[in-house]
């Protein structure tokens, strides 16, 4: 059933790139496979077996976080992968004011929309929105809002990618592919 699952998730990545990604293979220290099934309430989503789990609300709206975190293990060329995922309710905020919110604070420049990336996710809501660009201070992250109609929430899931210096192109290429192979993995049951 894994690597059913594992076809499932690497298929839009041969899609992405011609190159398969390499599964065994570590970038400065941080491991993307093997994976784990995570439940945030009714968020399902697949992260790295490696990152460590911690839960949280929001201090100023109590909205709930669940952060999935791989610290740099190399001091001198490091990698740090955070994902997170908020889950908030349409009582707070709306979801075209989240993701506004988003583009003006969460990203050191103005994001790159990127609703393309939608066809190769198995999952998508409407509306959705993808946000990829650099993160507040080093690195990059991507930032995907599934906004659930029944439940009346907006599922916001965040990788941060936190990186000095910066990886080589085919590299970073990979590092991409699984992050996209993240998103790929959610469902909002």
């Amino acid at each position: 059933m894994k690597k059913i699952y594992l076809l499932i998730v690497l298929f839009p990545l041969i899609l992405l790139e011609a190159e398969k990604p390499n599964l065994n293979k570590s970038y400065r220290g941080i491991r993307f496979y093997p994976i784990r099934q995570e439940l945030v309430e009714s968020l399902v989503i697949y992260v790295p077996k490696m990152t460590v789990r911690s839960d949280s609300v929001q201090e100023q709206f109590k909205y709930p976080i669940t952060f999935f975190k791989a610290d740099c293990k190399e001091v001198a060329e490091c990698f740090s992968l955070l994902i997170d995922v908020s889950i908030i309710d349409d009582s707070m905020k709306s979801f075209d004011e989240i993701v506004s919110e988003s583009k003006q604070k969460d990203f050191r420049l103005t994001p790159t929309s990127l609703p393309h990336w939608k066809q190769y996710l198995r999952y998508t809501t409407d509306p959705m929105e993808i946000l990829y660009g650099p993160g507040e201070i080093i690195g990059s992250k991507i930032i995907a809002f599934y906004y659930h109609k029944k439940y009346q929430k907006t599922y916001r899931v965040t990788i941060n990618m936190i990186y000095t210096p910066n990886f080589s192109e085919r590299d970073w290429s990979e590092i991409t592919n699984h992050a996209v192979s993240i998103l790929n993995s959610v469902t909002i049951r």
